[in-house]
This record gives C-alpha cells, sequence and structure tokens, in this order.
C-alpha cells in the first residue's frame, strides 16, 4: 500500500509544495536550498518566469489547499487546488514549472481521495514538463525525481505492478547523484530505496526487495541519531 506524505506508509508520496505534491520523506521539512528552484519542492520550488507571475490569490489558494491537506482533509484541499489550476489553464502555456506543480498536487490530492486512476493524468503531464524543463536547467532534475516517485506509487495503486519499478528505480538514481553533493537529499534517498522494496516485494521478486529496504533502514538509523524525527521512518523500515 502507498501512502501520501505526510502519513507514513510502506510507500511514500512526494510531497511537493513549492513544488508538492509529491510525498516528503518523513522527517524532512524543506526541500534542499540548492533544489528550491527546481519545482517540488516537492510541491514545486520552480521559480517562475518574470512574465507570468502568479496572483497573490491564486499562491493563496494553493496555501490554503496545502493546509487542508496536513490537516487531513484532502477532498476540501483538492476543491481548492482545482479552482488554482483553472486559473493556470487560462493564463499560463502548458509547459509551465508552476502547472507542473499544480499538476503533481492535484495528482497526490486525487490519489488521497480514492480517485486513483485518475491521479495519473496530471501526475504524468507533470513529469513530462519537469523532464522537458531539466534539458536545459538541471535544477529541475529533483521535481523529476518526485513525479517519478509519485507516478511509481499510483501505478501500483491501480494495479500496475510491473510498471511501478521503472519510475521508482529511474527517481532513485537521480537522488543517489543530487546526494552526492548534498547530504540533504539523503531522505529522499532513503524512500525511494524504501519503495523499491515494497514494489519489488509486490511482484514476487522478494529476495531482491531485501538489499534496498536494509539501505533505507541504515540511513534512516543514521539520519535519526541527530534528528529523533526519522524515528518512525526506522521503525517502519
Amino acid at each position: 500500500m502507498a501512502a501520501l506524505l505526510p502519513t507514513r506508509g510502506l510507500a511514500s508520496l512526494l510531497y511537493a509544495p513549492l513544488v508538492l505534491l509529491s510525498a516528503w520523506p518523513a522527517g524532512a521539512q524543506t526541500f534542499p536550498a540548492e533544489a528550491a528552484t527546481a519545482g517540488t519542492t516537492f510541491l514545486s520550488q520552480a521559480s517562475q518566469p518574470a512574465d507570468s507571475p502568479i496572483p497573490a490569490d491564486i499562491t493563496a489558494l494553493e496555501e490554503r489547499a496545502r493546509g487542508l491537506y496536513e490537516r487531513g482533509e484532502p477532498q476540501k484541499a483538492l476543491e481548492l487546488m482545482q479552482q488554482v489550476m483553472g486559473w493556470v489553464d487560462g493564463h499560463l502555456q502548458r509547459n509551465t514549472p508552476y502547472r507542473a506543480k499544480i499538476q503533481i498536487w492535484k495528482g497526490l490530492l486525487l490519489s488521497a481521495v480514492g480517485r486513483r486512476q485518475e491521479a495519473l493524468a496530471p501526475t504524468e503531464e507533470a513529469l513530462k514538463i519537469y523532464r522537458e524543463q531539466a534539458k536545459s536547467n538541471p535544477a529541475y532534475l529533483p521535481d523529476v525525481a518526485t513525479a517519478l516517485n509519485n507516478l511509481g506509487i499510483m501505478y501500483s495503486e491501480v494495479g500496475r505492478r510491473q510498471e511501478a519499478l521503472a519510475p521508482t528505480e529511474e527517481a532513485l538514481n537521480i537522488y543517489l547523484e543530487q546526494a552526492k553533493s548534498n547530504p540533504a537529499y539523503l531522505p529522499y534517498v532513503a524512500t525511494a530505496l524504501n519503495n523499491l522494496g515494497v514494489f519489488l516485494s509486490e511482484v514476487g521478486r522478494r529476495q531482491e526487495a531485501l538489499a534496498p529496504t536494509e539501505e533505507a533502514l541504515k540511513i534512516y538509523r543514521e539520519l535519526a541519531k541527530s534528528n529523533p524525527a526519522y524515528l518512525p521512518d526506522v521503525a517502519m523500515a
């Protein structure tokens, strides 16, 4: 079973505030500063072009939706986020990072209210946009990974378990590369490892599921030494 952050489960959706809608690894409260322009921020931290300002009332709706989600009211959050998407559809080009950010949120919220099949399309669109952005700006790679992580979970949720492996493995590879120069990405590495272990088990590759799960546990134990907020992740792994 996949769970959306901030709730904890076997697989975690990366949460992207300003970048959201993916699920943040438990214990992590902010996206690494170096990736702040990446869209997800993990709802999506990507900066917007100067000629495409987002009105204050739209960002206020987005923040209200995020607050509702964090308080356990995903249906109300979805209704507000759909209003934000209505504005996006009417005012922004389809390849803008802000659109990707809101699509990530929309996918997360649709999944949270049980509309899992519908959650796929916005998440796939967000991934497409972030991939295009990352071609010229590597700062968007963490957002690509967020969308991939969420997509893997969503595939699993709708029974496409074999298909869940590839995006999860790709997300893991991106996070591993980011973590080489920035340890702040280690929680995301652990999340992806844990998810990979879950999905390998789901397709019957249970022996192979051990290694990534053990590695996730090792990372969470190390993080918990200096931050007890990671202890629930230790227990989960």
